[in-house]
């Protein structure tokens, strides 16, 4: 797909992440939810997603960076972690041929979940013994979603929380886990066309505002209080996820 970038898609791409990049500084989560959510509405959900790539690699690589303990969170998690990467790798070569309602429609829709699974608290525990089949369904299914939206967060969030990790492990493993889904996320827009050289110098130019925005983020994050904000973050990304919804029936 060869994207004409105009100066106001330009524009509103740094608006769009000096802002996903400010709530994932106070909360540690949501910039590809919140990205592409909002640039959706406004442009190809493709164009959204391409946007989303180099700072999804950067500021998630900074996050297990500052998180450590990379090799105990490759020993824990690389079921969920190579299921989900073959998986969204496939499913991402044949983002080129979907339909623009359907991928409006499937952002929308994980939106909605993304919105909901980070209101559970206390999902079902998983038992050892079938831990690791688990990991291998969810991760699929997140590979899935994920390669065709770029949002795969729904079952990741749900599996670390039935887990029963604490906050800082839940941001360390999900910093992990998700970098982990970009990078083949990234190759497959290589390989299927949708990043081409414009796409992929903008994505670039999306590194600088997300990373201003995550320091303001973690700034205010010391006078917010940070479940109320996220909460409110979620309720108005829940409405907007439902818009998307209700757009692709109009396309």
């Amino acid at each position: 797909m060869s994207a004409t970038v105009t100066t106001e898609v330009l524009l509103l791409a740094v608006a769009v992440f000096l802002l996903a990049g400010t709530v994932k500084g106070v909360i540690g989560l949501g910039l590809p939810t919140i990205s592409i959510s909002m640039l959706a509405q406004f442009v190809d959900p493709r164009i959204a997603i391409a946007f989303l790539l180099l700072p999804g690699l950067v500021t998630n690589s900074w996050q297990v960076y500052r998180g450590g303990h990379v090799k105990e969170s490759v020993e824990r998690f690389w079921p969920f972690v190579c299921s989900m990467s073959v998986v969204l790798f496939i499913a991402s070569l044949f983002a080129a041929y979907a339909s623009t309602r359907a991928l409006v429609l499937g952002i929308g829709v994980m939106v909605v979940l993304w919105t909901i699974t980070s209101f559970v608290q206390s999902p079902p525990k998983i038992p050892p013994q079938v831990d690791r089949s688990v990991q291998f369904a969810l991760g699929a299914l997140s590979g899935v979603m994920g390669g065709l939206t770029a949002i795969w967060s729904p079952p990741m969030v749900i599996y670390l929380l039935s887990i029963k990790c604490n906050k800082e492990e839940f941001v360390r493993y999900s910093g992990f886990i998700i970098l982990c889904g970009t990078v083949p996320l990234f190759v497959g827009y290589l390989f299927n066309g949708l990043l081409d050289t414009k796409l992929a110098f903008a994505s670039f130019l999306m590194i600088i505002p997300t990373l201003i925005g995550f320091s303001i983020g973690e700034y205010l994050r010391r006078f917010l209080g940070g479940e109320q904000f996220q909460k409110a973050v979620l309720a108005v990304f829940f409405l907007m996820g439902l818009n998307l919804i209700r757009r692709s029936f109009l396309l």
